[in-house]
C-alpha cells in the first residue's frame, strides 16, 4: 500500500505518477498528471519525455452530465449513410478492448490550442468544470451551460472516457488513472500520455520506465498495484 500511498501524495501535489498495465494488454507506461493541478509545464515534459499522444481522461459519470459520447458512438450514427466511415469505425483494440477516445476539445480563449499554453488552458478549465459536478450540488445546469459556452469542437486535447466500473470493469491507463485520482480525492480528471523509447520508435520498456522514475524520483504504479488496493480496501 505505500506505492499507492506514494502516488496519491504525488497527484495530489500536482506531480506525475507513471502507470504501467499488463503486459498482455498495451505493455505501455503512461505518465499521469492530476488535470487540476496542470500548467503549461506538464504539457512540455510530456511532450520531452513521454512523447506520446496527451490525452484528459474523465470518469464516465462526468462524461453524462457533460454529454461526451464515445467517438465511435458517433461514427456509427454517421456510417449508417456513409460506407467509408461504416467500413472504418472497428469499436475494438487488438488487445479487446473497446476505446475510450470521445471528442477533442479546445477552450474558447485559445489561439491554435496545440501550444503548451493553450492545451493546460483547455485541461485546467475543464477539470475545474468537472470538480464543480463532482460536487453534486443543485447548480449542475449552470455549470453544464458553462462548458457548453467555454469549449469547442474540435480540438488539441483529445477526451477519454473511462468505463463506469472503472478498473473492475476494464484495466485501461484511462480507467487506472481515473481510479487513482477518486483514491486521491481529486477531480476524476487525469491528463495522460504514452512514453515512448526514441531509440527504437515502440512503447518504452517497463525496465526503462522504473529507471526514469527512479532518476525523476517520480512515483510508479502496476496495475498489479491498483488491484490488490481495490481488492483489499475497497
Amino acid at each position: 500500500m505505500s506505492k499507492i500511498s506514494e502516488a496519491v501524495t504525488a497527484l495530489k501535489n500536482g506531480n506525475f505518477v507513471l502507470i504501467h498495465d499488463e503486459a498482455s494488454r498495451e505493455n505501455e507506461t503512461d505518465m499521469v498528471v492530476s488535470a487540476e493541478n496542470i500548467l503549461p509545464r506538464h504539457i512540455l515534459r510530456m511532450r520531452k519525455d513521454a512523447g506520446g499522444l496527451i490525452c484528459t481522461a474523465i470518469s464516465g459519470e462526468l462524461s453524462l452530465k457533460l454529454g461526451l459520447p464515445y467517438i465511435y458512438d458517433v461514427l456509427n450514427i454517421f456510417g449508417k449513410s456513409n460506407k467509408s466511415i461504416s467500413l472504418l469505425n472497428k469499436n475494438t483494440s487488438p488487445y479487446g478492448d473497446k476505446p475510450s477516445f470521445s471528442i477533442t476539445l479546445n477552450h474558447k480563449n485559445t489561439y491554435t490550442g496545440i501550444t503548451d499554453y493553450d492545451r493546460a488552458l483547455t485541461i485546467s478549465s475543464l477539470a475545474k468544470i468537472c470538480k464543480e459536478l463532482g460536487k453534486k450540488t443543485e447548480n449542475d445546469n449552470a455549470i453544464i451551460e458553462e462548458f457548453q459556452s467555454n469549449f469547442v469542437t474540435p480540438g488539441h486535447v483529445p477526451i477519454l472516457i473511462a468505463s463506469k466500473g472503472l478498473i473492475e470493469e476494464r484495466m485501461g491507463h484511462t480507467e487506472m488513472s481515473v481510479f487513482l485520482a477518486k483514491i486521491a480525492n481529486v477531480a476524476n480528471v487525469t491528463t495522460i500520455c504514452e512514453m515512448l523509447d526514441p531509440a527504437n520508435y515502440k512503447a518504452l520498456s517497463y525496465k526503462d520506465a522504473c529507471k526514469y522514475a527512479q532518476d525523476n524520483d517520480a512515483a510508479i504504479l502496476e496495475s498489479k498495484d491498483l488491484l490488490a488496493y481495490a481488492n483489499n480496501v475497497l
